[in-house]
């Protein structure tokens, strides 16, 4: 089970951030949030997120927010979300993706944070069956080769990244958890 409990707060329904539209998944998006102000970790996301689905004039959102404290989940994990920069390609990261997004705030301890993440992309991945494999980066995904998640990119951690998920999974294998 993640390291820390998930909390729900799902964004309005329908919305551009938020169609509704279910489709089956085969990825799990990795993303930063790219924001480094002092507060902005995953409270303050899930605010941003909520207000953008209540303005309704921008195709944005994502799954989950990841900090060193919480993962708040925004969508359905079986719902499609604008995240990936792909558009409404079949089996592309935006509808065929369970997106992440991990704080990078500095008021954060960023290697807790990222910890969280290879948690909770472990449960999605047994949740959903996928393979290890299916844990992709946003830059992966997107038309514009997006450096994204940056930090990870830019520090050369994704390796160390998919190896923690692939650890989490493999202790949930031996320990007999069940993910609910």
């Amino acid at each position: 089970m993640a390291n820390v409990k998930i909390e729900e707060k799902l964004i309005a329904v329908p919305s551009k951030c938020r169609p509704g539209t279910v489709k089956e998944k085969k990825w799990i998006v990795v993303h930063e949030t790219g924001n480094y102000d002092n507060g902005a970790g995953a409270d303050n996301h899930a605010t941003y997120l909520a207000n953008l689905a209540k303005r309704n004039d921008t195709y944005l959102s994502w799954h989950y927010t990841v900090d060193d404290k919480k993962i708040i989940r925004h969508v359905p994990d079986n719902e499609v979300t604008w995240n990936a920069g792909d558009g409404t390609t079949e089996g592309g990261g935006n509808y065929a993706g369970i997106s992440i997004e991990i704080c990078v705030n500095p008021d954060s301890n960023y290697s807790v944070a990222l910890e969280n993440a290879a948690s909770l992309v472990a449960d999605l991945m047994r949740e959903h069956n996928l393979p290890l494999s299916s844990v992709k980066q946003h830059h992966d995904f997107s038309t514009n080769g997006k450096n994204c998640p940056k930090e990870l990119r830019d520090r050369g951690l994704w390796n160390d990244f998919v190896a923690a998920v692939g650890r989490y999974y493999a202790k949930v294998e031996t320990e007999g958890e069940t993910v609910n």
